[in-house]
Parts: structure tokens; sequence; C-alpha cells
């Protein structure tokens, strides 16, 4: 079975429940796919190089 998980990125937190301005993306996954993996394709959705950010989940 599959998921999909929806990215919203790229500006800013007002609060815990309040995010402004942001782009939406989304990947879709298998349940079974593993912690690291899931930042991996999140990672290479955004296009994001994982040296220079820091990719919070």
């Amino acid at each position: 079975m599959n998921m999909s998980i929806l990215l919203r990125h790229s500006r800013i937190w007002k609060s815990e429940v309040t995010y402004e301005l942001y782009k939406s993306d989304g990947i879709f996954v298998s349940q079974n796919i593993s912690f690291v993996n899931l930042k991996s394709a999140i990672e290479a959705e955004l296009e994001t190089d994982e040296l220079r950010k820091n990719l919070e989940i």
C-alpha cells in the first residue's frame, strides 16, 4: 500500500499550526519505508543538499 505525503516548504512558520506563503509538493511512498529512505525521498523531491541544509521532519 502506498501513501501520499504533502510537503509544504520554502516560506515561514507563523506558529505550530500556521505556515504561510509556502509551496506544495507531494510524494508517494510505501507504508513500509524506512525513516532514512523517507528523508532521502523528501530531499530528492525538494532538491535539497543535505550538506548545506538541515531537513527537519
